[in-house]
């Protein structure tokens, strides 16, 4: 069991890392090939195209993600759901926005993946 959650937690630190470093394959690479990706009241991602479509509208100068209270359940070997707090940071280290992921999650043999990440804003600057 600690070894699912150890995965899924680093899981985690490599979605935000791959986004802010803009490494589309690292950042698809977290998803199942169909992941969904959806912010509240905002737009949805989906699949291949979808989810490159995140990367390409970063610059340099946006946010960097931060996740802290990661939260596992798992369902089984192979399903998890997973929580966990954000907060995004301007270039002058100042939160920007802050809010929860909530996700579904399975293992295939290339390791644990998000099948969906559902992205809810407390507060946005």
């Amino acid at each position: 069991m600690s070894d699912h959650v150890t995965a899924i937690t680093q899981l985690y630190a490599r979605y935000s890392l791959s986004i802010d470093a803009r490494d589309l394959e690292s950042f698809r690479d977290c998803f199942t090939a169909d992941g969904r990706m959806e912010i509240t009241g905002g737009p949805a991602f989906a699949g291949a195209e979808g989810l490159a479509r995140v990367i390409a509208g970063r610059t340099a100068e946006s946010p960097r993600h931060e996740n802290s209270n990661v939260l596992v359940d798992l369902v089984d070997d192979a399903n998890a759901t997973g929580r966990a707090y954000f907060v995004l940071r301007g270039g002058d280290g100042r939160p920007v926005g802050a809010g929860d992921y909530l996700d579904r999650l399975v293992r295939l043999d290339a390791g644990w993946r998000f099948v969906s990440r559902h992205i809810t804003f407390s507060w946005r600057a």
